[in-house]
C-alpha cells in the first residue's frame, strides 16, 4: 500500500463477503467460517455486505449471533449489501431501510462496526491506517464523497464497497485499495435481457483484484454464497490479506506453505489458491494469503488484461 508505514507492514485482514444467512446457508455454515477466521489471528476483520438474503429479520439475529464469536485483535468492520436492504435490482425494488436498520443495531451486538458513507483511524504511534465504508451502490444512499470527507488523501486507506460497480467512484474519491464482493464469482452475460434483469456497469469485475488507475486497485471476493456453489469460478472464499509497503512490490504474496493449516485441514496443492473443505457441506472454500491480492484470472474467464497480477 501506498505511504504505509513500519508500525502497520504485516498487519493482517480477512476478508469475507455474502455470508446470505437464510435456510440454505445455515448458521452451522456461517460458524464454520468464524472457526477458520479465528484461526487466522487476523489484525481486522472485513466483511463487505449480504450479511442475509431477505427477511424475516430473524436471519439477521441469526448470523449476528454467530459472527460474535468472531475475533479480531483490533477490529472488526462492515459495510452493507443490497440484500441486506432486501434490494432486488438496482431500481431499489423492495428496498426497506427498517431491516438494514434492525441487521446494523443486531451487528453491533457482536462488535462489528457497520460503516455507513463514513471512515474509522487506527493509530500506531503517530502512524494511521484508514478504513472506509459506504452504503450499498443500488441504494439512493450511496455517498462515497461524503464517506471521504474526513480521509487523509497521503494516509494509506481501504475502502470498503459490496458491488465493485461502485469502485471507482470510490478511487474517484481518494480511496487507494476497495475491497468488494456481490458477485460470487460469475460474470454478468451481455445480452439485453441481462441488461435488464441484473445491469452492471463493469461487467470486468468478476474475481480478483483489478486496477483501477493511478495506483487505486479493486479486490473482488467470491464470497461465501448461498450454500450452492456450481464450477470452480463459485467456489467459496475467505481471503487474508498481508499488508506492505508499496515499496516491496505490488506481486508479494505468501506462499501457501506459509499459511496456517484451517481446523486441522491440509494444504492441497502448491498453487496461489488453497482449497480445504467446508465441514459438513462439500464446498471447498479457497484460503489466499497475499499481500494486495494474488488471484488466478484464467480460472474465472477473465482475460489477463483486465487482471493486475
Amino acid at each position: 500500500m501506498p505511504n504505509l508505514s513500519h508500525e502497520f507492514a504485516g498487519a493482517t485482514i480477512a476478508h469475507l463477503t455474502d455470508l446470505h444467512c437464510n435456510p440454505i446457508a445455515s448458521e452451522d455454515r456461517i460458524a464454520r467460517c468464524v472457526e477458520m477466521v479465528n484461526a487466522l489471528d487476523v489484525d481486522f476483520v472485513v466483511l463487505t455486505g449480504d450479511f442475509i438474503t431477505t427477511g424475516p429479520r430473524t436471519y439477521a439475529k441469526r448470523a449476528a449471533r454467530v459472527l460474535k464469536g468472531m475475533k479480531a485483535r483490533v477490529a472488526k468492520l462492515a459495510c452493507l449489501g443490497n440484500h441486506d436492504y432486501n434490494i432486488w435490482h438496482p431500481s431499489g425494488l423492495g428496498h426497506c431501510r427498517r431491516l438494514a436498520d434492525s441487521l446494523i443495531d443486531e451487528l453491533a451486538q457482536a462488535d462489528i462496526d457497520v460503516l455507513r458513507n463514513r471512515s474509522r483511524l487506527f493509530f500506531r504511534g503517530e502512524s494511521v491506517l484508514q478504513f472506509v465504508g459506504v452504503e450499498d451502490f443500488w441504494t439512493p444512499h450511496f455517498d462515497p464523497k461524503t464517506a471521504m470527507d474526513m480521509v487523509d488523501r497521503d494516509s494509506p486507506s481501504i475502502a470498503m464497497v459490496h458491488n465493485p460497480d461502485g469502485a471507482p467512484a470510490m478511487a474517484a474519491c481518494g480511496a487507494h485499495w476497495i475491497l468488494s464482493g456481490h458477485t460470487h464469482g460469475q460474470a454478468t452475460p451481455s445480452t439485453r435481457f441481462w441488461d435488464i434483469v441484473y445491469p452492471t456497469r463493469h461487467k470486468r469485475f468478476v474475481a480478483g483484484e483489478y486496477a483501477l488507475g493511478r495506483g487505486r486497485y479493486v479486490y473482488v471476493n467470491r464470497g461465501v454464497g448461498n450454500g450452492v456453489h456450481i464450477g470452480r469460478c463459485s467456489r467459496p472464499e475467505i481471503t487474508l490479506f498481508v499488508l506492505v509497503p508499496a515499496a516491496q512490490g505490488h506481486n508479494t504474496h505468501r506462499s501457501p506453505s506459509a499459511m496456517p493449516e484451517i481446523g486441522g485441514l491440509h494444504h492441497a496443492d502448491g498453487h496461489d489458491l488453497v482449497g480445504c473443505r467446508l465441514a459438513g457441506t462439500g464446498d471447498p472454500l479457497d484460503k489466499q494469503a497475499v499481500a494486495l491480492a494474488v488471484a488466478d484470472p484464467s480460472s474465472c474467464g477473465v482475460p489477463d488484461s483486465d487482471q493486475r497480477r
